[in-house]
């Protein structure tokens, strides 16, 4: 069996490129509004190309959706006294229902012809996690990276450092990078000299029936997408833990219903409204099916609401079992950026590397207490340096 590493990534990696973290994050929400984006008839959210907000001729059900959000975020920041994106989270999915305080907000304005608030807390999970992809961007506002073009070494602001242990460790290690993250930066770092197109990720174009619509300039193609096979076969491996912006989910019609078949991804330009699936019939005749329940990104936020989905089969169950997998098979465990408060992801590291034997490392620069109290039950090694400055000889071991 070869010799492997595993990475844990959080917030704090893609920080040093303007990603927000936690308190950005809330700040954005805080202070959100709808001066520069709206929401398509599908219940997509959409931006003009020239950054003002798209005009439909009225306002949409999905508009009014993004009202309450809003008008809810305020209310959780007055009664709590602090805004925390992911407890809000939790908050309309839960405790929101039977709060009468809630009830009384929404009854206190007309959000459109929608008169049940358990109805419109149900809808507002899917406003929300638009609004927390609308956020994940660089300080250059990119979001995306598949036009990049190829970074030479031997300098990367910000990730020297690390780029340097990677392709060290790269050298005679599979490195088995699991990460928190949504955003799709670390997929960037493959376009460069450090990782030279040796990334994967479970999710493969070639033989895949989906398809997405690409609209440019007002023509419209099918696009194909990549699907999860659960196929890693390069030396650098990346697994989000928990989705990403650019995971969604095909549905499937079954007799009158549609059930959740396969997690694909999308592409610049392609959103999740249209989705297809080629199908042959009986006859051998080729047709598209489409997926008409989908219109957003799936990733997983909150502070319990995602961990009761680590274990849906579709894919987070998988990607977790990786997690354990190999973390049991890791040579050395190197965690970085994370902050320590995912109780679960906690637990499966505790359980199942061998820490007792083998060596862990921690990078944050600034570490809260719980990352030194993590740091203390895995007797690891803090390095509390910038990525930009981290050497592969702090992971040298005797």
């Amino acid at each position: 069996m070869p010799k492997s590493v595993s990475i844990l990534l959080g917030a704090g990696f893609s920080a040093p490129m303007g990603y927000p973290v936690g308190n950005t994050l809330n700040q954005l929400l805080l202070e959100c509004d709808d001066s520069k984006f709206g929401f398509h008839t599908s219940g997509s959210l959409v931006v003009s190309t020239d950054g003002t907000k798209p005009d439909f001729g009225y306002k949409t059900s999905y508009d009014f959706q993004f009202d309450f959000c809003r008008d809810l975020i305020q209310h959780f920041n007055k009664v709590r006294g602090y805004f925390d994106y992911e407890e809000f989270y939790d908050f309309f999915n839960y405790e929101a229902k039977e709060d009468p305080a809630v009830e009384a907000l929404f009854n206190s304005k007309s959000y459109g012809s929608e008169t049940d608030v358990s109805q419109m807390l149900y809808g507002i999970k899917n406003i929300y996690t638009q609004l927390v992809s609308q956020f994940l961007k660089d300080r250059e506002g990119n979001s995306w990276y598949d036009n990049a073009a190829h970074m030479c070494g031997p300098i990367w602001p910000g990730y020297t450092g690390i780029l340097n242990c990677l392709q060290n460790w790269g050298k005679e290690n599979i490195v088995n990078v699991h990460t928190l993250n949504h955003d799709l930066f670390f997929e960037r770092l493959n376009i460069s000299d450090w990782l030279q197109g040796e990334l994967c990720d479970g999710f493969e174009e070639l033989g895949s029936p989906y398809f997405g619509d690409l609209s440019v300039k007002s023509r419209h193609y099918k696009c194909r997408l990549q699907q999860y096979t659960g196929n890693y076969d390069k030396k650098f491996r990346l697994y989000k833990l928990h989705g990403s912006k650019d995971y969604g989910v095909y549905y499937a019609p079954q007799g009158a219903t549609l059930i959740p078949e396969k997690y694909i991804k999308t592409r610049w330009g392609v959103g999740f409204s249209e989705l297809y699936k080629e199908v042959e019939n009986d006859q051998g005749e080729l047709s598209y099916v489409r997926c008409w329940i989908n219109y957003h990104a799936d990733f997983l936020t909150g502070t319990t609401s995602k961990i009761e989905r680590y274990s849906e089969p579709l894919l987070f169950k998988e990607l977790f079992q990786r997690f354990r997998e190999n973390l049991k098979e890791a040579d050395k465990l190197v965690i970085i950026g994370y902050g320590g408060r995912d109780s679960e992801v906690n637990k499966m590291i505790l359980e199942n590397f061998d820490f007792k034997n083998k060596p862990s490392f921690i990078i944050d620069p600034y570490p809260g207490d719980a990352v030194k109290y993590l740091q203390k039950q895995l007797g690891a090694k803090l390095l509390e340096v910038q990525l930009e400055d981290v050497s592969p000889k702090e992971f040298e071991t005797t």
